[in-house]
């Protein structure tokens, strides 16, 4: 058995004995009898059904998981390259669309039964109508479609230039990647956030966690990059000494619910649809880490 076919559970060898009885039948039924052209070429036409390829993609079959998990710098690197590969591979099997490849068949189509029709000729018209059914459906089969994890696909350059911040002495990073199953039960990354923490943190410090939304800018998606103080309650020192930051350009939104105080600190921007840039990314890496310092001293 083959999952390569868009329908029906049948070996290879099934598929080819079925299709060719079809389109041997039709091609029978249509020369027989004057009657049986159209039915003839529907049954053609039929054959392909057996025949037909799903579009061929890497895109893994997710759960709807959503696991977060600490990882390494190498796991950041491996997943790094792993759309680096993507993209290449997208570039070597970019698909022509089916509405301009029938854009591109029809004059060709058209030109060939006109041809033969004006020259009187119905027997070598049945053949060029009998070889387009035969051959224009296999420009349609086949495709292939590269995935690319979209959220980490476009946050993974502001995440880039985030890291590439030098970090003061005592201040670590903590990738964190969400993961989804497949049904083998294997990773599927799907998201990034970055956490930085305090090697020797106050008693109520969490970590600055830093995570990208995507916007809808004038050109199409974007990242947003935002930091969040996360604290245990919304009372302690640190909380408190968070929520009255002020650096210059952003916006700070302090907010205590349950047992967490969450500080946000954003880019003050006027609209919708803002874009982060890696150097906007660089310098909130920066206000995080000189938070973290003050702490620390």
């Amino acid at each position: 058995m083959t999952d390569e076919f868009k329908f029906w559970k049948l070996g290879l060898g099934s598929r080819l004995v079925l299709a060719g009885g079809l389109f041997a039948s039709g091609i029978a039924l249509a020369l027989a009898f004057r009657w049986g052209v159209l039915p003839g070429l529907a049954l053609v036409a039929a054959g392909w059904l057996p025949l037909m390829l799903r579009a061929a993609t890497n895109k893994p079959d997710d759960q709807g998981l959503e696991e977060w998990r600490p990882v390494t710098m190498a796991e950041i690197d491996r997943l790094e390259d792993g759309l680096h590969a993507s993209k290449q591979l997208k570039r070597k099997t970019r698909n022509v669309g089916p509405i301009v490849l029938a854009a591109l068949a029809s004059p060709f189509v058209f030109a060939g039964i006109v041809g033969t029709a004006v020259a009187g000729r119905t027997d070598l018209s049945f053949v060029v109508g009998v070889a387009i059914i035969l051959l224009v459906p296999a420009l349609f089969f086949g495709r292939v479609r590269v995935f690319m994890p979209k959220d980490i696909n476009f946050k993974m350059l502001s995440f880039r230039a985030l890291l590439s911040e030098p970090l003061p002495e005592g201040v670590a990073v903590a990738p964190y990647i969400r993961f989804d199953k497949d049904p083998a039960g294997r990773d599927v990354p799907e998201d990034l956030r970055i956490m930085f923490e305090l090697k020797r943190p106050p008693a109520d410090l969490v970590g600055v966690q830093v995570q990208a939304a995507i916007n809808n800018g004038p050109n199409g998606p974007v990242p947003y990059l935002y930091a969040v103080v996360i604290t245990k309650g919304g009372s302690g020192p640190t909380f408190e000494k968070a929520r009255f930051l002020k650096p210059r350009g952003y916006k700070v939104e302090a907010k205590a619910e349950g047992e967490y105080g969450t500080v946000v600190v954003r880019q003050a921007t006027s609209g919708r649809g803002y874009h982060t840039t890696p150097d906007d990314c660089r310098e909130l890496a920066k206000v995080c880490t000189d938070f973290l310092s003050t702490l620390k001293a």
